[in-house]
């Protein structure tokens, strides 16, 4: 993909820089220290900012996945040897959704 990665260690710090519009956000559930990466997405889900997330952990609870999944990310990926390979497909189909959706826009004046 054609895309910058920045990463932050502090989950606030990723928050404060939502108004810059990132093309995806890619959660830990075990991101802070007093939230989990779940209150985190409930709290980006309540901005309703269009952003897509993709939850990336070893979290292996079904209880928290299926709540994860409900409301909606755009994948829930479990941490193994092959979980990188499947981010960066994730973040690719992301990157044609967006090339596509931008080209139709363009085209039916949108």
């Amino acid at each position: 993909g054609n895309y910058a990665v920045r990463t932050y260690t502090n989950p606030e710090d990723m928050m404060n820089h939502l108004h810059e519009k990132p093309f995806a956000i890619v959660l830990d559930h075990f991101f802070g220290i007093r939230k989990t990466g779940l209150d985190y997405l409930k709290e980006l889900k309540k901005r309703k900012l269009g952003i897509p997330v993709i939850y990336y952990t070893t979290l292996t609870d079904p209880g928290i996945i299926s709540e994860i999944e409900s409301l909606g990310v755009e994948r829930f990926i479990q941490k193994d040897s092959a979980s990188l390979v499947r981010l960066r497909t994730a973040l690719d189909t992301l990157t044609e959704k967006s090339t596509k959706k931008g080209f139709l826009g363009k085209l039916f004046g949108r």
